[in-house]
């Protein structure tokens, strides 16, 4: 590698993903600080400026319970130095409406291998092209997906519907997507559960259930990874957004 390319600033970094408007970036240092964000970010957060967020940590930023879950989650990595690989995750939107998207974050080392901080993106998902010759060519498996996501889905099952060996409908998914087939069941499954929590008066348990859960801890676990808060405090967030849909109040993002 040519040595002019052996480093790259971070203002030169930032200064390009501030062309992504779909994809937030950031750099943080040991403490958690961001140290980089780029546009996408900073409209995310709700602030102005750059420098209303350089210097300060998530949980300065975010409310909680979303704050503690980008600490846990950053420390982790902070710590072990273990990234997080498209990691699916679900943010409100104002008016209470649910985005996706898939994050990634990496720790950064020094010259003698510590960890000096951590970088990540996160990617909100494509809005696939439904008019598209290979999305047609899943419609069958797709109207099976949103029909009978509260029953027992096998990937083989969809892949055959669609004509497809299992890598094949795994290529297919990813390509329109983004997503690996068991990401896109999880996505369906939760955006009819954060329907329910937001349309209907029914318990979490009845929802679990209805969207294909045994119980309501394996639902709430797997909304809480997604989501970073359980489904009753998604509820009450999210009522509370669309109740202030009018104001100008920052996005509840899922990763930070």
């Amino acid at each position: 590698m040519s040595q002019s390319l052996e480093y790259v600033p971070a203002a030169v970094l930032e200064a390009l993903l501030d062309q992504v408007p779909e994809t937030m970036y950031f750099i943080k240092d040991t403490r958690l600080r961001y140290v980089s964000v780029n546009e996408a970010l900073l409209r995310r957060s709700g602030k102005r400026h750059k420098a209303e967020v350089l210097g300060h940590t998530a949980a300065e930023l975010f409310p909680p319970p979303l704050s503690d879950n980008y600490t846990a989650q950053d420390a982790l990595v902070i710590s072990t130095g273990t990234g997080i690989n498209g990691q699916l995750e679900m943010y409100l939107l104002p008016g209470g409406v649910p985005g996706w998207c898939l994050t990634y974050k990496l720790a950064v080392r020094g010259p003698d291998g510590a960890v000096t901080g951590l970088c990540g993106i996160s990617r909100d998902l494509p809005v696939p092209d439904e008019r598209g010759a290979v999305y047609m060519q899943l419609i069958r498996a797709l109207e099976v997906l949103h029909e009978d996501y509260g029953q027992p889905l096998r990937i083989s099952r969809l892949a055959s519907l669609a004509g497809l060996s299992e890598n094949q409908f795994a290529r297919a998914v990813q390509r329109i997507f983004g997503l690996t087939p068991k990401q896109l069941l999880i996505k369906v499954r939760l955006s009819a559960a954060s329907e329910l929590l937001l349309h209907s008066a029914l318990s979490v348990s009845q929802i679990a259930v209805q969207c294909g859960y045994i119980d309501h801890s394996a639902f709430t676990r797997q909304f809480r990874r997604v989501a970073n808060i359980t489904p009753v405090r998604f509820r009450a967030l999210a009522h509370a957004r669309r109740a202030s849909a009018c104001g100008v109040a920052p996005l509840l993002r899922s990763s930070g």
